[in-house]
C-alpha cells in the first residue's frame, strides 16, 4: 500500500504565518502569544499538538520543567514513548512563562486553519507543522534515522514519507550519477 504524502508547510510559509498572528483581531494578546509559542514547538521541534496542551489523561501538558537548555522531553507521546527533540532558538525565558498553557486543542485547532486559509489561501493543520519539521529536516540532509527518534516514529518507513521534500533535487542527483 502506498502511503499519502502529507501536506507540508515550509519555513518561508510558516514565517509568514509567524508574521500575521500581531493582527490577527477578536483575539487577546495572550492568546496569540500562547497560539505562537504552540506554533513554534510545532513547526521547530516537530512536537503533536497533544504534547502541547495535553490530552486527555493519557498525555500530560508541556512543562517548564520539561524544557532544557537545547532539548524538550517529551513525556509519554503517541505509544507511550518518551523522547528528546530539539528547543526552538526563539523559545524565550517569556515563552517559558507561559507553560503550562490554558489553550485547548481545538481553539489552537481552529486558529491555526483559520490564520493558513487567510495568508496562505489553504486550510491547514497543527500537524502540518509537525510535518514541516520532518520535511525540513529531510531537505537538509539529515539522516533518516535520527528523522525518525526527533519524530517518535516506531517504524523507519513513516519516517520515509519526508524524503519526499525535494524531488528535483533526488533527481538531479541521480542523473549526475549515471
Amino acid at each position: 500500500m502506498q502511503r499519502k504524502l502529507p501536506k507540508i508547510i515550509n519555513q518561508d510559509e510558516f514565517e509568514l504565518l509567524l508574521k500575521e498572528i500581531p493582527k490577527v483581531t477578536r483575539v487577546t494578546k495572550a492568546r496569540k502569544e500562547q497560539y505562537k509559542l504552540a506554533m513554534l514547538l510545532g513547526f521547530e521541534s516537530g512536537m503533536r499538538i497533544s504534547e502541547i496542551v495535553g490530552f486527555e489523561d493519557k498525555v500530560p501538558q508541556l512543562q517548564k520543567e520539561q524544557i532544557g537548555e537545547n532539548q524538550i522531553k517529551i513525556i509519554s507521546g503517541k505509544g507511550g514513548k518518551d523522547r528528546i527533540v530539539p528547543r526552538p532558538k526563539r523559545l524565550n525565558q517569556r515563552a517559558l512563562m507561559l507553560l503550562p498553557m490554558k489553550i485547548k486543542r481545538r481553539s489552537l485547532q481552529s486558529f491555526i486553519t483559520n490564520l493558513a486559509k487567510k495568508v496562505l489561501h489553504r486550510p491547514l493543520s497543527f500537524h502540518t507543522l509537525r510535518h514541516g519539521f520532518g520535511s525540513h529536516l529531510a531537505g537538509l540532509g539529515v539522516p533518516l534515522h535520527q528523522i525518525q527518534m526527533l519524530m517518535g516514529h516506531s517504524r523507519l518507513d513513516t519516517t520515509g514519507i519526508y524524503l519526499h521534500a525535494n524531488p528535483k533535487e533526488a533527481i538531479d542527483k541521480a542523473q549526475e550519477l549515471f
